[in-house]
C-alpha cells in the first residue's frame, strides 16, 4: 500500500486502483462555518478508489489561490504522535 496519497495510483486504505477526474465546487473554497455559498468555482483534481470509494480532492494552486487559502482559512498546526 501507499502512504495514503491517492495521486500515486494505489489506495492507501485498501490497495485498490485509483482513477482521476475533476470536481467543480460551485460554492468555492471558504472557511468552515462561513454561511451562504459564494460564487467562485474552484476546480479540484479528484482521485477516487474504484474498490472502496476513498476520495481525495486536491485544489489546483496558483498564487491567487494560495494567498486565498493562507488569508481566509484556518491553519492546522502539525500534530505529534498521531495514530
Amino acid at each position: 500500500m501507499t502512504n495514503g496519497d491517492l495521486r500515486y495510483g494505489r489506495c492507501g486504505a485498501c490497495g485498490g486502483e485509483v482513477y482521476r477526474g475533476e470536481y467543480v465546487a460551485q460554492g468555492g473554497l471558504r472557511p468552515t462555518g462561513a454561511g451562504a455559498f459564494g460564487t467562485k468555482q474552484t476546480v479540484f483534481d479528484a482521485f477516487v478508489c474504484a474498490a472502496c470509494g476513498n476520495v481525495q480532492l486536491h485544489v489546483r494552486l496558483d498564487a491567487k489561490m494560495s494567498s486565498h487559502i493562507r488569508n481566509k482559512l484556518t491553519w492546522i498546526p502539525p500534530q505529534q504522535g498521531m495514530g
